[in-house]
């Protein structure tokens, strides 16, 4: 007997997909047989692999192909279901109040999540013969035991749903629905044969209510015969099918649901093939059989949409003849960028990815890296909720998320970052600036996690839109640091909502650092009486100029205040397009109000703060809050140094503890050569040296010692180039310098 390797996996994959425990091997085969680019493209981002890669394996395994046939069970292509799933009555209440939209797409996401019942997995084989100019052909295709449920085992519903519903679960699984013939062939098939139960028309026969109550009647039928006829045997006659016919785009209009079935014990059907309903419509008898797309005929494979469409074996599956658009019209979404989302520390080995969830979306995908701009590591979930874990510790994580559909991932979103730190950090970075202007990169969290982690804090962060969503809650932190770049009036640099939530933020005794070179701009000299009213009682400024004496583009340099407690900090710079940001053109002048105190100005000006600080109450305060304001954007300031010193004295300023920055001081830790070849020395002074490692681009310790010598050379020669994160960690800090090897 010959060995067909197509079919043996179709058995295993759902084991296969719950494992994930896969060789380049078993993906060929398992994606072939699942005729999915959709799968295709999702697995392989999984596995971060090539098509390249996955194709190689062709030249083996397709020497199995010319094994014949053994017959195997098929499985229902979902994922497993999860330890928290929701019950088929906790899904009854969780429905119930909903509107059509929301509820249909509540049900999408529970079956692509898999919530469906471990019984319906296994579907079972029905076979036929027919005839075809003299020749004989015998068909097999395999069906879900039941109408399509969500729950459990022991708690499931059995869920009415629109055609367009149904279609879209049915591409997702790679299956079909049924046709007439096919209801028939499954009546005649199964083994457990139902008497229908209708319920009396009327309004409320499309309504969860009177979904859940069949469903009751239904179940105690079932349930009646499971001693002799446990789940997972052939069940029909319970519901009628949404069936794919030539009606669903004929008479009385285009966009119908079809429906047929509800056969009585005598195998005559209740319901004729009908479609006097429009596709948005379903009610309470209506049930949804899925069939696995692949069919097989005599010794050949084929799919449920080629032979409805052929004109010689549509025979096979239809008693109307050829159905040449054997599906209903959905029109998937394109899948969108996730805008609102946020990474948070979890433990020193762990961060949690929280996305606003679009139902439309059938999972997401995160890469990340810890440079902010290589993103070595790719993790998918069909959760809006994930954790990435067997993270290195004490270092800071950049992530950038995508949403897909179907074959179809969205355009990734700006980067966010947190740390893995063993403490808990009390800062959240707010990313706010979504502004296409020529520069942003949308990785501006770079310069100022970069800047607290030297400093020896962690830090979470999350969109602006996260805020606005609630996602994200300010009040859970003691320090926001907000991003704003050149966000202006285009964009909006504080919305309504966002004044609302700082305001409430600052009157609690929160503490925030807000930078960009536009908001005064924005809020004062363009806004409206609200927003003026914010930036002059939280922001604590009165907008002067668009630019240092009001000219753009032509001045840089800016200076500490003297009487401030950024006075000993040494004249800096801002970006000018040449230092790896972007140009500065408009940083903003603006003088303090309301007991706000000037902190900087432009160098070499007069009457030029751009600048200001404040410690007190705030308008509706009820606790001392802290306001430092930057008219220009934190993360185009140079040199580096200086800008961890910035943050450094506004940490102290807000009451944290720099003890740690006067460590990196005075440790005068040292990479030399550096760019290197893959060999340098490392040099320190005044620092009792426990652990020195080297991380690679994904965070991986590549190299660990606690007995390096000072200005030892150290010699990788299978260094690939790129960039690396040497730390040395004592018992009072932890100091990291960035190599490039060349």
């Amino acid at each position: 007997m010959k060995f067909n390797l197509i079919k043996y996996l179709n058995e295993y994959q759902h084991q296969i997909i719950s494992t994930k425990h896969w060789n380049l091997g078993e993906w060929w085969v398992f994606c072939f047989v699942s005729y999915s680019s959709r799968r295709i493209s999702k697995l392989l981002a999984i596995l971060n692999i090539s098509y390249l890669q996955l194709m190689k394996t062709f030249l083996v395994f397709s020497l199995f192909l010319s094994f014949s046939i053994i017959s195997f069970s098929q499985t229902l292509n979902l994922p497993e279901r999860s330890i928290g799933a929701k019950s088929g009555s906790e899904i009854v209440a969780y429905i119930n109040s909903m509107s059509l939209t929301d509820r249909e797409n509540a049900i999408y996401s529970e079956v692509i999540s898999g919530n469906v019942p471990d019984f319906m997995r296994n579907m079972v084989q029905i076979t036929d013969v027919q005839t075809i100019n003299t020749q004989t052909y015998t068909i097999f295709y395999f069906v879900i035991p039941d109408y399509l449920a969500l729950g459990n085992d022991s708690d499931y519903f059995l869920c009415p749903m629109t055609p367009l519903l149904a279609q879209r679960i049915a591409n997702y699984t790679d299956c079909s629905l049924t046709t007439r013939k096919m209801v028939d062939d499954i009546w005649s098939a199964a083994s457990v044969k139902l008497s229908p139960s209708p319920i009396s028309p009327s309004a409320e026969m499309v309504t969860v209510p009177v979904f859940s109550q069949h469903n009751t009647t239904v179940w105690g039928q079932r349930s009646a015969v499971l001693t002799s006829h446990p789940l997972g045997e052939l069940v029909a006659g319970d519901k009628k099918d949404v069936v794919i016919s030539t009606m669903i785009y004929g008479y009385p209009s285009p966009g119908r649901v079809v429906i047929y079935g509800w056969h009585q014990s005598n195998g005559v059907p209740i319901q004729q093939l009908y479609n006097g309903h429009e596709e948005t419509y379903a009610d309470y008898s209506h049930g949804i059989r899925l069939v696995q797309n692949t069919v097989y005929v005599n010794d050949s494979i084929s799919s449920v949409q080629e032979i409805l469409s052929s004109p010689t074996y549509h025979v096979l599956l239809s008693d109307e003849g050829v159905i040449s658009i054997p599906t209903y019209p959905v029109v998937v979404p394109e899948p969108q960028k996730p805008t609102s989302f946020c990474v948070l520390q979890d433990t020193d080995s762990s961060l949690i990815i929280n996305i606003s969830h679009n139902s439309d979306n059938e999972g997401y995908v995160a890469q990340y890296g810890i440079d902010g701009i290589n993103f070595p590591n790719t993790i998918s979930s069909i959760s809006n909720n994930f954790t990435i874990s067997d993270l290195a510790s004490n270092i800071a994580y950049y992530v950038k998320t995508a949403s897909y559909i179907d074959n179809d991932t969205s355009e990734w979103s700006e980067v966010l970052a947190a740390t893995t730190l063993e403490n808990s950090t009390t800062i959240l970075i707010v990313n706010g600036f979504d502004r296409a202007t020529t520069g942003n990169t949308y990785n501006f969290i770079r310069q100022h996690g970069e800047a607290i982690l030297a400093n020896f804090y962690g830090f979470s962060s999350a969109t602006n839109e996260a805020i606005i969503s609630g996602l994200a809650e300010l009040s859970n932190y003691n320090i926001v640091d907000y991003i704003l770049g050149e966000e202006s009036s285009v964009n909006e640099t504080f919305s309504n909502t966002e004044q609302s939530i700082l305001a409430d933020f600052l009157d609690n005794g929160g503490k925030l650092f807000v930078s960009g070179a536009e908001i005064a701009w924005d809020l004062d000299h363009l806004g409206s009486a609200s927003d003026k009213s914010f930036f002059n009682n939280y922001l604590k400024s009165s907008y002067v100029y668009d630019a240092p004496n009001n000219v753009s583009a032509n001045y840089y340099q800016i200076s500490p205040i003297s009487s401030s407690f950024f006075s000993d900090i040494s004249t800096f710079y801002i970006d000018n397009g040449t230092q790896g940001t972007y140009n500065v053109k408009y940083p903003d002048i603006v003088i303090a109000l309301n007991g706000a105190e000037e902190i900087m100005e432009f160098s070499g000006l007069t009457d030029n703060p751009t600048a200001v600080a404040f410690s007190g109450l705030f308008p509706n305060g009820t606790q001392e809050g802290k306001l430092v304001y930057f008219g220009f954007p934190f993360e185009t300031v140079y040199p580096e140094s200086t800008r961890f010193e910035i943050m450094a004295k506004t940490l102290s300023y807000f009451e944290y503890s720099v003890y740690t920055q006067d460590i990196e001081a005075s440790c005068k830790v040292q990479v030399f050569p550096n760019p290197n070849t893959g060999e340098f020395f490392v040099k320190y002074e005044n620092i009792e040296n426990e652990l020195l490692e080297i991380l690679d681009i994904s965070g991986r310790v590549i190299f660990s010692s606690a007995n390096i010598i000072n200005e030892e050379l150290i010699r990788f020669t299978d260094f690939s180039k790129g960039v690396y994160f040497l730390n040395i960690i004592s018992k009072d800090a932890k100091i990291t310098r960035k190599i490039i090897v060349q």
